[in-house]
């Protein structure tokens, strides 16, 4: 067997093999047997009919595209090995000269990825902090007064701060491909109503709403008109004008309570809002520096990306892709929507939709295969131990806020044996991070781990005599 290769631009080799002619015929005499094990030949038990019969019975090029399969089949493996590639799927085959001898197969095959690193230990950038401010802590404190706040109905017009029960209806100006101008029919929606100098940006259905509903009373109606700005969240809608009509059914006042220690002692075990101040500033401490690293961490690997060389295939990328779109389910089905109900509502197509998401995926794939490769040359590697210690603290935390069926889904042998390999890459991930994180930083990461490490280990108190 004779092999040339040919890489291919896009990260795939192209083969030519020569197969002695001989192979193709002794594969036509196994080819024959096997169709005859499936097909129904009259006179004949199955897989005994005579070579001639089943020629006649289903025609020579059925027999010819058989035995090639079962070429290839016996050849493909040999032809990996002898060409010393590595594959990253299996290969297609292009082309077959079945009229040569010897036989010539033309075969594409997708190579796995390769990585050549930047030099990552040189790497230096330097690291902000963020500090945590008295707003910072003002908010918290402002959040969870209103989520403790006691909703009392009131007869008098919409003051900010109110709650706002409407009914809404809404069409747009412009009917949608289906020729339908209906956004909403009636649907009954609690708004909160924002002071007119309270940024509004992130309002639904549009910046400002809420405070068109300022003085309404019980009962009364209103129409709006909104054209929805070019960079607007609802990609289907920008530019587009909508009429919006609202019946006020009922109003709520807020009332919050008041920030002393017996509010602290109603939200959690704390004795004094000084505890509870003390524990927002811890919480918000790390929040802040876990938000910092992540950031930073981010800007490393970007900056690693952009001096590595990160070769794959297409097939790699459109694997991806396809995970990519798959891992929308979820937020759709919380949305109450499919995948086809999203792409209408956007007026795109499948392939659009591929289109559009093509540079984030490929994006995010070159990160991962770089960050995999310096977990590879840094040789970090997490024990069957910690592995299993991370799993099980996952599933604890899926049975908190799953039903006991989705439970026995996730701990079904295929599902668990996902969760656990989906555990393990992204712990070798997490310390892939950190390692260049810390040396980004100038810092050692072994120094780093041991001087962890210390800090975690009881301190031995010695006894005192009186």
């Amino acid at each position: 067997m004779k092999i040339e290769q040919k890489p291919l631009d896009d990260h795939q080799m192209h083969l030519t093999v020569e197969v002695e002619k001989q192979t193709l015929e002794n594969a036509r005499q196994k080819a024959a047997r096997k169709i005859a094990k499936r097909v129904k030949i009259p006179g004949f038990r199955p897989g005994k009919a005579p070579f001639s019969v089943v020629e006649k019975q289903v025609g020579p090029e059925a027999i010819k595209d058989e035995a090639i399969e079962i070429v290839l089949d016996e050849m493909y493996p040999k032809v990996i090995e002898e060409s010393g590639i590595r594959p990253y799927s299996s290969g297609t085959l292009e082309k077959v000269h079945e009229d040569k001898d010897p036989l010539i197969f033309e075969i594409r095959v997708p190579l796995s990825p390769e990585v050549t690193l930047g030099k990552y230990q040189k790497i230096r950038m330097p690291f902000e902090d963020k500090p945590i401010t008295e707003e910072d802590i003002n908010n918290v404190f402002k959040n969870l007064r209103e989520q403790n706040a006691i909703m009392a109905p009131v007869e008098r017009p919409v003051q900010a701060g109110d709650i706002a029960y409407i009914l809404l209806s809404a069409e747009r100006k412009t009917p949608d491909k289906d020729g339908d101008t209906t956004l909403l029919n009636e649907r009954r929606y609690p708004v909160m109503v924002e002071a007119p100098d309270t940024d509004t940006k992130g309002e639904w259905p549009y910046p400002g709403f809420s405070q068109e509903l300022l003085g309404l009373k019980p009962g009364d109606e209103k129409t709006l008109e909104h054209t929805f700005a070019e960079d607007s969240d609802f990609e289907d809608l920008r530019g587009e004008t909508a009429s919006f009509k609202l019946k006020l059914e009922e109003i709520k006042d807020r009332q919050l309570p008041e920030l002393d220690d017996a509010f602290a002692q109603s939200v959690g075990s704390y004795q004094t809002l000084a505890d509870l101040r003390a524990e927002i500033e811890s919480q918000l401490t790390e929040s802040f520096r876990r938000e910092a690293e992540g950031a930073y961490e981010t800007q490393v690997v970007e900056k690693l990306v952009a001096e590595s060389e990160v070769k794959f295939p297409s097939q790699m990328l459109h694997h991806e892709i396809h995970h990519h779109i798959e891992d929308m389910g979820p937020d759709l089905a919380a949305r109450g929507m499919d995948l086809d109900t999203y792409l209408k509502s956007r007026n795109i197509t499948f392939d659009q939709l591929e289109e559009e998401v093509t540079p984030e995926v490929e994006e995010r794939l070159k990160k991962s295969l770089v960050i995999m490769e310096v977990a590879k040359q840094e040789e970090i590697e997490v024990g069957d131990d910690e592995v299993e210690g991370l799993v099980q603290e996952r599933i604890l935390r899926l049975s908190q806020t799953l039903t006991e069926d989705q439970m026995k889904r996730v701990l079904s042998k295929e599902n668990l044996q996902g969760l656990v390999s989906r555990t393990l890459s992204e712990e070798v991930i997490r310390r892939t991070l950190e390692r260049l994180r810390l040396t980004a930083q100038g810092q050692s990461p072994d120094k780093a781990a041991k001087k962890a490490k210390k800090s975690e280990e009881p301190v031995e108190e010695k006894a005192t005599e009186e």
